[in-house]
């Protein structure tokens, strides 16, 4: 049955939006050993890796794919203008080639896992966040992705660039260019959402913010691990940490940005770790009103740590989608 399945995807797949036949990827046990933090923990993500490669063009071809019920590798290229969102079933993974550009159209990953999206450009995405990961989700990594908007439209146009929430888990968000945007990154949707207890563990390294006001990332509720990364430019806070969340921040290097670690907003402060292991450019203070926390990560992350003096130039050349 299941080999029956698969030969009618093929066939739907190339008679209604054409390309080569779908072939096995062989990108099997490569991507996975990439992937540090929690995306790596309790059975890793392996996106789909062993299952059917394939190649989309336009938005209906995407579309499809991602909808697929198997175990697929999905490679985009082209450029695609429209408004909505594609809907990523379980075990796929997405890699946009060289060039390629979806403008208006946002990623959602609700409710499904393992997932793996990598070097996509996303930008402009109304009403919806560039990439959203939701309702449950786990085991999700995000590489090497460029997500950007405006600043020229007031803060309620667009949403976020990449966030997580609902009790999702066991999410790593890497190596991505985040830009002209007001909000960036958001773990933890909302202060009702209590039932977030337990969940939003994220690991978010070595991704370059720059031109935004504010969460880099905003933290609810969750165990969350921030190092490596680069903030530029933000007129508001840089790493927000609310709702009793525990952020752990090591080795980031701020530049230029109003108050880059702060608590006091939303309806409760949250836990900050290791705010002297950063280090402050042209800054303005820190607000950290809630005392001493002393949690660690679950994981081995030492011989990814850089050294913070060199972050802002390794983030700069190395983020986002190439």
């Amino acid at each position: 049955m299941y080999t029956l399945l698969i030969s009618l995807l093929i066939l739907a797949y190339t008679a209604n939006y054409g390309g080569p036949v779908p072939k096995r990827s062989v990108l099997t046990g490569l991507l996975n050993t990439e992937i540090i933090g929690f995306a790596a923990m309790a059975g890793g993500t392996t996106g789909g890796s062993g299952g059917w490669e394939v190649e989309v063009h336009d938005l209906a071809g995407f579309k499809a794919a991602a909808a697929a019920d198997q175990p697929m590798v999905i490679k985009f290229s082209g450029q695609i203008k429209g408004s909505g969102f594609i809907r990523i079933k379980s075990n796929k993974t997405i890699i946009g080639s060289s060039g390629s550009l979806m403008e208006g159209i946002g990623l959602l990953v609700y409710g499904h896992h393992n997932v793996i999206i990598r070097n996509m450009t996303i930008r402009n995405v109304v009403q919806y966040s560039n990439i959203v990961i939701k309702e449950a989700a786990h085991h999700v990594w995000v590489d090497h992705c460029s997500l950007s908007s405006d600043r020229k439209h007031g803060w309620s146009h667009y949403d976020g660039l990449l966030d997580v929430g609902n009790r999702s888990d066991y999410i790593t968000l890497s190596w991505n260019k985040l830009h002209d945007n007001h909000k960036a990154m958001l773990i933890g949707f909302g202060d009702e959402n209590t039932d977030d207890f337990g969940h939003l563990k994220v690991t978010v390294y070595k991704n370059y913010f720059y031109n935004i006001s504010e969460r880099q990332p905003g933290v609810r509720f969750g165990q969350v691990h921030v190092f490596n990364n680069y903030l530029k430019n933000s007129n508001s806070y840089g790493i927000g940490s609310t709702m009793d969340a525990t952020v752990r921040t090591d080795h980031n290097y701020f530049e230029n940005v109003a108050h880059p670690i702060r608590t006091n907003f939303n309806s409760k402060p949250g836990f900050v770790v290791g705010a002297t292991n950063n280090l402050y450019q042209g800054c303005g203070k820190n607000i950290i009103i809630t005392g001493l926390c002393i949690w660690r990560p679950p994981y081995d992350y030492q011989k990814e740590l850089l050294p913070t003096a060199q972050v802002p130039l390794a983030i700069f050349h190395g983020a986002g989608a190439k």
